[in-house]
């Protein structure tokens, strides 16, 4: 058999075995469902958040309640439209009876346009599961979108996400339970009646399930119980939820519509339910080549809705006519359609639509963005209120602070006349400055003993010696924290300091450990404090003199007064050895040579602490 021009796809030689086109085909549909997935899922809970964020509105208002669910529910329609067209594209073939000519149109870009009334009842066949989308594109076409109720199944209450979006779309449950449901279903149309204005389209299958192998054994058993005949393409309606929703809603809705859908690629004795599921539409990409649609509309107020036999025989009837729809259907590929013109007594034509071909597809490809414009728009209003605003707040309080701050100018004066204390290394005799340049200054005990008791726990006992090196300011105002009581030790090469009464003062500066306590040597015993008068001889050291004890100061002393001499301390504690040197006089008169080489010491003055002599200087000091 001859071929097309082209290479001989015989004669190509490939690699056995299936891994290839498997693997494709696992990537491929892993690909479609993650895709799709995401969208589906994201779409819904944006959908779901813009149902709770108007639910308050029902407090408020119930209109406008309706009117935002009606808002939530096109964004439903636009999102399985919006699927449909990217995950399971079909082309949708429309046509009608001459009851419904002049509202089915075809617009110039080649989309449908349905013109429908704004309340009717939508009652269709039921084949497949996702029957219901297709008819809500039928009103995304009237755009009526917003204003479908559906009646379904209890069980579908309960599917997470959707469910929830169903139940703010206030769907109807039913339980197929008349007993049960009937209650139920009132209060739902009672709802539905309070305004007569407002559009509804209420959309029930009178079957009940859609078509599958056990609900059509099912239906066969029921129509031999009954003595009735069975369909060979449906199933058997039922008859009491439609005409219950017929009776309570005639008075505000003129008509029934009553659409018959068929798929192409289903053959007599297939159901279209096993081979069109959503994992092979969606997931596998592979939906209907086409979904026909056959449309009729009935005035409601034909339908023997009052009586119930008649009723039952009045509905069967138009299934039986839908069953000879399909059976012509399966035979020429379309189901029939009306080109007849009807003359209105106005001069206007209405024209029968034909056959209407088109794709499932928003009108604008932007429209999906609807889904997600409430959840967008409360990020916005968070973002400008938690995230701008902060910001702003944040740059006020720094602006405040930089005015409340010094000037540059004012900046070195001020760190200038800050108190500040400079670590001396009493090891080293030559870094200590002379006695004329060091001002000993002191508080009062009390003022002191003051301080200390407000300070916290942590902060009581003795101060830690600071860093070699390291520089520390006081602050004004602040009392020191009492220190810890240390012995003092003179320094060998101390120096006497003079006071302004004209006696000098001796002091060293005791040699401190890491931890701020003194360094205490086994073999060095501190020296003792001596108080000098002017006019005393200095005092002659002996060699082989014994060292005297340390002599403390008094605990509570006073300070001297201006003017007057310094008292000396009680005499030191001696030993027998050193008895003939200790009744020696402590004090001697200064010799002239040695009084003028003394240089004039600043003012001194003595802090009455049995602790410690502290000692601070201008720059320097501990």
């Amino acid at each position: 058999m001859a071929t097309a021009s082209g290479p001989n796809l015989a004669k190509i030689k490939t690699r056995p075995g299936p891994t290839t086109h498997i693997r494709n085909g696992e990537y491929s549909a892993a690909s479609r469902a993650l895709a799709l997935g995401s969208y589906f899922i994201s779409g819904c809970m944006a959908i779901n958040a813009s149902q709770f964020l108007g639910a308050p509105l029902y407090l408020v208002n119930e209109d406008w309640y309706n009117a935002w669910i009606a808002f939530t529910k096109q964004s439903w329609g636009l999102l399985t439209t919006s699927m449909t067209q990217c995950w399971a594209p079909t082309v949708v073939r429309v046509s009608g009876h001459k009851s419904i000519r002049g509202e089915l149109l075809k617009t110039t870009e080649g989309n449908l346009l349905s013109n429908f009334p704004e309340r009717l009842i939508l009652i269709a066949n039921h084949q497949i599961y996702t029957d219901w989308l297709y008819l809500w594109w039928i009103g995304y076409t009237n755009g009526m979108h917003g204003r479908i109720y559906v009646v379904l199944k209890e069980s579908l209450r309960r599917i997470p996400i959707i469910g929830w979006g169903m139940q703010f779309s206030q769907f109807i449950f039913l339980k197929r339970n008349w007993e049960n449901d009937k209650d139920r279903l009132a209060a739902h149309l009672q709802n539905l009646n309070k305004n007569t204005l407002a559009p509804m389209w209420l959309m029930l299958f009178p079957e009940g399930t859609n078509l599958h192998p056990v609900t059509r054994k099912a239906s066969k058993k029921w129509a031999k119980k009954n003595k009735i005949p069975d369909m060979q393409h449906q199933l058997l309606p039922r008859s009491k939820g439609l005409q219950f929703c017929i009776q309570q809603l005639r008075k505000t809705t003129p008509y029934v519509y009553d659409c018959t859908i068929a798929y192409e690629g289903v053959q007599t004795g297939q159901y279209a339910s096993e081979i069109f599921t959503i994992q092979a539409a969606y997931f596998g990409g592979k939906p209907p080549k086409s979904v026909n649609m056959y449309w009729r509309r009935f005035d409601i107020w034909s339908i023997p809705a009052d009586n119930d036999r008649e009723f039952d025989n009045w509905l069967r009837a138009r299934w039986i006519e839908k069953d000879q729809l399909l059976e012509y259907y399966q035979k020429t590929g379309r189901f029939p359609a009306d080109t007849g013109v009807d003359v209105l007594p106005d001069g206007r034509k209405r024209r029968g639509a034909g056959y209407i071909e088109t794709e499932i597809k928003p009108n604008k490809w932007y429209e999906y963005l609807q889904i997600f414009a409430p959840v967008g728009l409360l990020a916005l209003i968070l973002y400008m209120f938690y995230g701008g605003l902060p910001k702003r707040f944040m740059k006020d309080i720094g602006k405040q602070v930089a005015q409340e701050a010094p000037a540059p100018e004012n900046l070195e004066e001020l760190v200038n006349s800050t108190p500040r204390i400079v670590e001396v290394d009493s090891t080293n005799a030559s870094a200590i400055e002379a006695p004329s340049q060091i001002a000993v200054t002191m508080e009062p005990p009390a003022v002191a003993e003051k301080a200390i008791k407000k300070l916290p726990p942590k902060q009581k006992g003795a101060r830690k010696a600071p860093v070699k090196g390291e520089t520390q300011v006081s602050q004004p105002g602040k009392a020191r924290p009492k220190p810890k009581k240390l012995e003092p030790k003179l320094a060998a090469d101390s120096k006497p300091a003079k006071l302004e009464n004209g006696s000098t003062a001796t002091a060293a500066i005791p040699k401190l450990s890491n931890t701020g306590e003194p360094k205490a040597k086994a073999s060095e015993e501190p020296k003792k404090l001596e108080i000098r008068n002017p006019g005393d001889p200095p005092k002659q050291q002996a060699a082989a003199k014994p060292v005297a004890k340390s002599t403390t100061i008094p605990k509570k002393a006073s300070p001297p007064k201006l003017g007057t001499k310094a008292k000396q301390p009680a005499a030191p504690k001696i030993d027998a050895k050193s008895k003939s040197e200790a009744s020696k006089p402590m004090v001697k008169k200064p010799a002239a040579a040695d009084k003028e080489t003394r240089a004039p010491a600043k003012k001194l003055e003595i802090k009455p602490k049995a602790s410690a002599v502290s000692l601070s200087a201008t720059g320097k000091g501990r």
